[in-house]
């Protein structure tokens, strides 16, 4: 392998908003890496692709792409319905996996890919990039110190104004809970996964879940289609360190978007905010210690910044991405575990289900 980690993308193409505004730009950041080949649908926008983010080669086959000799790793960054396929074409290349999540369209799809991944003894890495946000790392790290005491409860609200009612042809896939990217295992499947590694896993839990848009218009081809993915899903449970949790995630909101986390001790809280779903950043976090009487901003330390000094005032979308592909270059090159992997996203995979299942059945689920 040459010094620099030559990376091909599946799915960076000039039309991909997501990969050209966080994979490419935090793969630019980074001295480790090297972007060599791009994969898209066709090979007129595979060029111009290859040629926009000036990457020397630009394919329309997943296989050749990942059996290229300049490819040293390959991420996958396409629709959640096509990940199987592609980590399937790209293990027999031997080469280092990244997949965006979900990992695949539910959880058998998930098993198989890992199963793959263990049998061929490839690094791998799965796109749960919050866990990189140094708010989230911070969090965890002080909840750890003792900095509220022992944690009492935690409630988790996310509101976002997509995913209900409106939507457009690019994103009609989102509405149907066959394809398997939905409010539930996107927006739930980061924001759940950012929860559990600050806070402890559940070990029991409850949900409901609801419906509350059954169509939607599609503006910009003005048609209505039928929805059969839930813009509503509530959860309470407990987690590993018995503390009670509440997690209520809403999709189709006008108002009062943004996420908010209250952690309440029995010595302090802390409180972690931000206007978008947990992954993209811009966190502002508050806590009071046991002799403080109120809420007061809270520093994180330079420590928790891996990521080049040129991304620090970035809002955190390509600060986070970069800090995940950073660990994931001494996965591979030093053969260490340090970035979430394949077996995480099945445990989140399975953690969803347990979600869905509580809600279809109305039976707690004990993890």
């Amino acid at each position: 392998m040459s010094k620099k980690i030559r990376t091909g993308i599946i799915g960076a193409s000039i039309n991909n908003g997501w990969a050209s505004g966080t994979h490419i730009p935090a793969i630019q950041h980074l001295d480790e890496f090297e972007l060599t080949a791009v994969g898209t649908s066709n090979m007129v926008s595979a060029k111009a692709s290859a040629e926009a983010f000036n990457a020397d080669h630009g394919f329309d086959n997943m296989e050749e792409l990942a059996q290229h000799p300049d490819v040293d790793m390959v991420v996958v960054s396409i629709n959640v319905k096509e990940h199987y396929n592609a980590v399937k074409a790209v293990v027999p290349a031997g080469k280092p996996i990244y997949c965006e999540w979900p990992l695949g369209s539910n959880t058998e799809e998930a098993l198989e890919m890992q199963e793959w991944i263990t049998s061929a003894q490839l690094p791998n890495a799965i796109g749960l990039q919050a866990r990189q946000a140094p708010a989230v790392q911070y969090v965890k790290d002080i909840l750890a110190e003792g900095y509220v005491g022992k944690v009492l409860s935690a409630n988790l609200k996310i509101s976002i104004d997509g995913m209900g009612g409106v939507g457009d042809k690019s994103s009609a896939y989102l509405f149907d809970r066959k394809v398997g990217g939905n409010l539930l295992t996107i927006v739930g499947g980061h924001n759940l996964d950012a929860f559990t590694f600050m806070l402890g896993d559940f070990t029991e839990l409850s949900a409901t879940t609801a419906q509350q848009f059954p169509e939607v218009e599609l503006v910009d081809i003005q048609k209505v289609i039928k929805k059969t993915t839930d813009d509503q899903i509530m959860i309470t449970g407990r987690l590993t360190n018995d503390a009670a949790a509440s997690v209520h995630i809403q999709g189709g909101v006008k108002h009062q978007t943004g996420l908010t986390l209250e952690i309440f001790g029995d010595n302090g809280t802390i409180v972690l905010s931000a206007p978008a779903s947990i992954q993209f950043g811009s966190h502002q976090l508050r806590g009071a210690g046991s002799t403080d009487n109120e809420l007061c901003e809270l520093p994180i330390p330079d420590a928790y910044y891996s990521a080049p000094h040129s991304l620090y005032n970035d809002s955190g979308i390509v600060l986070n991405m970069a800090q995940a592909y950073r660990k994931f270059a001494k996965d591979i090159q030093e053969g260490t575990t340090l970035a979430p992997n394949f077996a995480d996203a099945v445990k989140l995979h399975q953690l969803l289900d347990a979600v869905e299942k509580s809600a279809q059945t109305g039976e707690r689920q004990y993890l």
